[in-house]
């Protein structure tokens, strides 16, 4: 469940003057980020997965102004050159998967012809020789359309992957649905069949 920031700093009562007088004036003021976090439990990878292919905690925080930014932690560190672990032999991903509408489930891109639950998509991936973020909007494959891939900024810092995507990119979303931090292998390209579902854990972003 994503939870209102209700911090008060130092200062509140100057900090509360202040926005009652923007008020006065008419002038908006921002909403609090919303934030949902899940924890998964270390060691419960498949396919004796290393510990930086396994998660134990993520993050997804909407900014007042419609980005996210999103987070996963893993049990070790990822290293700056990472092995591609069997039965990864093309590319492992870090993956945020967006489940907006449970009415529907694309078919296509990047899992070939297969369903899923996700419209939306964001990535950091490693292919043996460079990390990359991505964004795949999957929508369009609704309605016969084509899968929008965009690359998004990523960082890398120890155990924790980050990336950030755009309100521009995602647009407006449904006040509650389905996400989740999982790892992800290729052992063939992506956009084949070959993908192996590594580690996952699932949550609620809303009320």
């Amino acid at each position: 469940m994503f939870t209102r920031s209700k911090h008060i700093a130092p200062g509140a009562i100057a900090l509360l003057a202040a926005i009652l007088s923007a008020a006065a004036l008419g002038i908006a003021q921002p909403l609090s980020d919303q934030v949902s976090t899940v924890v998964d439990p270390v060691g419960d990878a498949t396919h004796n997965a290393p510990a930086f292919q396994d998660v134990v905690f993520g993050q997804m925080t909407k900014t007042a102004n419609g980005d996210f930014e999103l987070l996963m932690e893993m049990a070790g560190t990822v290293p700056v050159a990472p092995p591609l672990p069997p039965p990864a032999r093309a590319e492992i991903w870090w993956i945020w998967v967006f489940d907006l509408d449970p009415t529907t489930a694309p078919r296509g891109y990047p899992f070939l012809c297969n369903e899923s639950p996700a419209e939306f998509l964001v990535y950091v991936s490693w292919d043996g020789t460079e990390f990359a973020g991505t964004a795949i909007d999957r929508r369009p494959l609704l309605t016969g359309g084509e899968a929008i891939i965009t690359s998004v900024p990523f960082h890398i810092d120890g155990t924790i992957v980050e990336a950030d995507l755009a309100y521009t990119l995602i647009g407006d979303v449904p006040p509650s649905f389905v996400w989740s931090p999982r790892t992800l292998d290729w052992s063939g390209p992506v956009g084949s069949g070959g993908f192996n579902i590594v580690d996952v854990a699932l949550t609620v972003f809303g009320p």
